[in-house]
């Protein structure tokens, strides 16, 4: 894969999956977008530091239902999306099993421990890799809101940073 059409695809990920992940987690409707969800406001309040599990439990919940609602193409597209985030964190992990090989070998052969990732997600943990990063997205977007005083301009302050978010 060439690196342009990793952007596209990294692209079309941040452009229009996160966006809409983003969307239905601090929204209570699409459609109204005026309803903020108590889900954001916890991650908001809690920010990286360790959950109530309660919080926790229902915020795996709504990334593994997104996960699962996305059909092949989206799946694609996020899981280059957390290539693309924890790449030196494969590369590191592939070194320490595959040490012995020269530059041009170690490059081909990590090609294919990627692809095998996207082709085998499941087995290769990359679904639970995908969640785990969505999950991490969404705990470090939180912490950028202000939701300290929520009032009628809170739902624009919003999805101003949602757009900041996913260009």
């Amino acid at each position: 894969m060439t690196k342009e059409i990793n952007t596209i695809v990294v692209s079309y990920a941040k452009n229009l999956l996160l966006r809409k992940l983003l969307i239905e987690i601090c929204f209570e409707s699409k459609q109204n977008i005026d309803d903020i969800t108590d889900l954001i406001q916890s991650l908001n309040f809690y920010g990286m530091d360790t959950k109530p599990s309660e919080t926790e439990h229902n915020l795996l919940e709504r990334l593994w239902v997104f996960v699962e609602s996305c059909n092949k193409k989206e799946l694609t597209a996020l899981y280059f999306w957390v290539l693309n985030r924890k790449y030196f964190v494969y590369m590191e992990e592939f070194e320490c099993h595959e040490s012995s090989f020269k530059q041009k070998s170690f490059d081909s052969k990590f090609g294919r421990e990627l692809a095998y990732k996207i082709y085998e997600p499941n087995n290769s943990n990359l679904k639970q890799d995908t969640v785990q990063e969505l999950n991490h997205f969404l705990c470090t977007f939180a912490t950028e809101l202000d939701l300290s005083s929520i009032d009628e301009y809170t739902p624009d302050q919003i999805m101003e940073v949602i757009d900041t978010y996913c260009c």
